[in-house]
C-alpha cells in the first residue's frame, strides 16, 4: 500500500543529501582558490634572496672579468692600429714619423697622437681639431687617440716617442705592456714591436726581457 508520509520523508532526505553535497563541493572550490592566490611566506621569501644572492656572488666577478677582457681587446687594437698607421705613413712619405703619448705628463696611457712630420717645429704640439681660424695643414695631427678608462701602459725600455724610418723600420724594439682595471682585479696583455715594424701580441704580463 503506497505510503505518502513515508515517501515524503524519503525526498526530503534526498533533497538535504543533494544540498549539503553541492556545499562541500562550494567550500573545497573557495578553499582551493584562497590557496592558489596566497602570496609568498616569509620562509619562500627570504629562500628567493637567498638564491638570488648567489646567483649575483657567482655571475658578478664572471661580468666584470669579460668587461676587462673587452677593454683590453680594445685597447691592444687600437694601440696595433696607431703603430701601423706611423709606420706606413712613414714609407709613404719617405719621412720619419714618431707615435708620441697625449700627454707627456701622464704617459701612454692618456693616448697616443702622431705629428706631421712636416711640421715647422717639431717641439710644438700638433693640432688636435680642424682650427676655424687659417691654419698649416702639417699642423694638424695624423692621429689623436685619447684614452679612457682605468688604463696603464709602460713601455720597455722607457720611451717618450717611437720613430720609424722611411723604410719602416723602428728605431728599437719597444715592449708595450696593457694594464687594464683596478690593481686588485686587472688584467694584463702585452705587446711587442720588432725592429722591422711586426707587432705580436701575447696575454699577460710582459717578460721584460
Amino acid at each position: 500500500m503506497f505510503n505518502v508520509n513515508k515517501c515524503w520523508s524519503m525526498q526530503r532526505r534526498a533533497t538535504i543529501g543533494e544540498g549539503m553535497l553541492r556545499g562541500a563541493c562550494l567550500v573545497c572550490c573557495v578553499g582551493r582558490n584562497r590557496s592558489s592566490s596566497r602570496g609568498f611566506t616569509l620562509v619562500e621569501l627570504m629562500i628567493g634572496l637567498v638564491l638570488v644572492a648567489i646567483l649575483m656572488s657567482i655571475g658578478l666577478p664572471m661580468f666584470r672579468s669579460f668587461t676587462l677582457g673587452q677593454q683590453l681587446r680594445a685597447t691592444t687594437s687600437d694601440l696595433r692600429i696607431a703603430l701601423t698607421l706611423a709606420r706606413s705613413e712613414a714609407v709613404k712619405r719617405n719621412r720619419v714619423v714618431a707615435l708620441q703619448p697625449f700627454d707627456a705628463d701622464d704617459g701612454w696611457g692618456s693616448g697616443w697622437i702622431i705629428p706631421s712630420p712636416l711640421k715647422d717645429d717639431p717641439d710644438d704640439p700638433c693640432l688636435m681639431d680642424v682650427p676655424t681660424e687659417p691654419f698649416d695643414p702639417d699642423d694638424i695631427c695624423l692621429l689623436a687617440h685619447r684614452q679612457k678608462g682605468d688604463v696603464t701602459i709602460t713601455t720597455n725600455p722607457d720611451v717618450a716617442s717611437l720613430q720609424f724610418t722611411p723604410m719602416g723600420r723602428a728605431a728599437s724594439v719597444v715592449e708595450f705592456e696593457v694594464d687594464i682595471g683596478p690593481p686588485e682585479s686587472s688584467i694584463q696583455g702585452c705587446m711587442q714591436l720588432e725592429l722591422d715594424g711586426r707587432i705580436t701580441s701575447t696575454p699577460g704580463e710582459c717578460s721584460g726581457g
